[in-house]
């Protein structure tokens, strides 16, 4: 029974190749984009390109404020889904399951939720 299971058992989500123009040029784009859309105040983003369907990428964003004199730095770290400029992030909790669900493909969906730490930046 056990082979039969790893037998059927798809390959992991193949991620988009980095080393390729067209993913550099996008994960730039989007790490250009998304502090202002994910940050409270200026800082930077580092970007994993997890694929692209149409005008959406899909990608793993690593955010992190520029420290102030008057506060605490502070970041993030998720999945998002950018269409043009649109960003749309997961909700919090007990939705967090079924927002991803809906933002992405089943696949990349089915990845993010069961192996976040492999489509991080």
């Amino acid at each position: 029974m056990v082979g039969l299971m790893f037998g059927c058992s798809e390959p992991p989500y193949q991620l988009p190749d980095r080393s390729t123009p067209e993913v550099q040029a996008e994960e730039q784009r989007l790490a250009a984009l998304l502090p202002d859309r994910l940050l409270w105040g200026p800082g930077t983003c580092e970007v994993r390109l997890l694929g692209s369907e149409g005008s959406s990428s899909f990608a793993w964003a690593s955010c992190e404020m520029t420290p102030t004199a008057n506060g605490q730095p502070g970041g993030v770290s998720l999945p998002v889904r950018v269409d043009g400029t649109r960003v749309t992030e997961p909700a919090d909790g007990a939705g967090y399951a079924d927002s991803v669900k809906r933002m992405f493909p089943q696949r990349l969906a089915d990845a993010v939720l069961d192996e976040p730490e492999r489509l991080q930046p």
